[in-house]
């Protein structure tokens, strides 16, 4: 009989779940449970077992989807004892939502599978750093492979080796006159060249998950860490200074037609960049872009300026999105290490005074027109979204809901779906 299994309530308050990744695809059958779907809820990932054997007919929920409690996930045929005896079954009435206490008591030890063994977390911060789940060594019962071992793994730098997959974080370095600027790299045989550009206070990193995916689907995704950010040691104190950077990096290692996406103060250099004599660009996103009113978070801005503990941090990117990465204190103090030692504070100074925005990005838009539009969540708490009213009649603007200022954290798949 064919059943559909539906999201359960996962914690007293909970009220609606994400798809963090499905373990089994359609045809594929399960055992009493085996995990076949992992959900992310606002506070943990968690497995969801089978509670019963059968075999998956069709995903109601891919990969990202939010979805409330009560809603289905997929549906399934069941292989219980009446089904393989030929007797006919019978209308049961649904079964209580499982506690999560119930769903891990359901679940046996882990069967032997060539699936590599991790735990949703563990999974979760490879995804955010860019590694593969199968290069990290597992600490835990069987080898699976544990959070720590990841955060382990990465603060080695063993993430960052060449050994990665081109999918991964790929640090590197392009030398130029001024300096060099480091960079990373996806798909580097892929077609149809993308450059991304930070925000504030980021770096390339922040793009990982979102240009991983973009890699899979055959572009090559290039992001620099800008001007006064990351490692690269060039020094900047305004948006000219970063423009006239990013040119020169396009001019060395993308010269010909490249698509701009950029975020924040990234979108602003990407609206300027694409007006430079010698770039040659195609289409524009600019996601949530400075420039286009006075109204910013000025506290945020300086407080990512002046970081220098991890906890402070750590609230910072609760602003910033609703989603913020799962990342150690340790990987949070190494950050704020990195913010505190860059010259970020010059360049926060020209960017916003008195807490009103100095840039202005209006007249590059209208020479733009045709070419570029604007994404913007809906959760916005570092630039309202109703500065898109700025940027002209003719410029389309995506509006994403349940998305802060970064849909790249908080919507990834619904933000690489405008790009397919």
């Amino acid at each position: 009989m064919t059943a559909t299994l539906t999201l359960p309530r996962l914690g007293e308050t909970m009220e609606e779940g994400r798809v963090a990744g499905w373990l089994k695809k359609p045809g594929e059958a399960f055992r009493r449970g085996e995990t076949i779907v992992e959900i992310e809820t606002d506070k943990t990932v968690v497995e969801l077992p089978a509670l019963a054997d059968g075999v998956l007919v069709e995903i109601l929920a891919g990969d990202g989807a939010a979805i409330k409690v009560g809603e289905p996930l997929c549906r399934y045929d069941g292989a219980g004892e009446a089904a393989a005896a030929g007797t006919p079954a019978t209308e049961t009435p649904p079964a209580p939502a499982p506690s999560p206490a119930a769903l891990a008591a359901a679940a046996p030890a882990e069967p032997e599978t060539d699936r590599i063994r991790a735990t949703p977390l563990a999974r979760r911060i490879a995804r955010q750093n860019g590694v593969d789940i199968a290069t990290v060594p597992g600490s835990g019962r069987r080898a699976r492979v544990q959070a720590q071992d990841v955060e382990d793994f990465v603060a080695q730098g063993s993430g960052r080796a060449d050994t990665v997959p081109a999918e991964g974080p790929v640090l590197l370095a392009c030398d130029l006159p001024a300096g060099r600027i480091a960079y990373r790299e996806w798909n580097a045989a892929g077609t149809a060249p993308l450059l991304l550009l930070h925000g504030f206070g980021g770096d390339a990193a922040t793009w990982q998950g979102f240009a991983a995916g973009l890699a899979r689907q055959g572009r090559r995704v290039l992001a620099p860490d800008l001007p006064a950010h990351g490692a690269t040691t060039i020094a900047a104190t305004g948006l000219e200074d970063l423009v006239e950077a990013v040119a020169a990096f396009l001019d060395r290692l993308a010269p010909g037609p490249v698509e701009l996406c950029g975020h924040s103060l990234g979108g602003a250099v990407a609206a300027r960049l694409a007006r430079h004599p010698g770039v040659a660009t195609g289409r524009l996103t600019l996601i949530a872009p400075a420039g286009l009113g006075s109204e910013i978070d000025a506290d945020f801005i300086d407080g990512m300026a002046h970081a220098s503990a991890g906890g402070g941090l750590a609230h910072l990117l609760r602003r910033v999105a609703l989603r913020p990465p799962a990342l150690s204190s340790r990987q949070l103090d190494a950050m704020a290490a990195m913010l505190g030692s860059s010259s970020l504070e010059a360049l926060a100074t020209t960017l916003v005074r008195g807490g009103r925005q100095q840039v202005d990005i209006t007249g590059d838009l209208a020479a733009l027109e045709g070419r570029v539009r604007l994404v913007w969540g809906l959760e916005d708490r570092i630039i309202p979204w109703t500065q898109a009213v700025h940027a002209g009649s003719a410029i389309p603007v995506h509006f994403i809901p349940e998305a802060g200022h970064m849909p790249q954290w908080d919507q990834p798949v619904k933000l690489a779906a405008l790009f397919a």
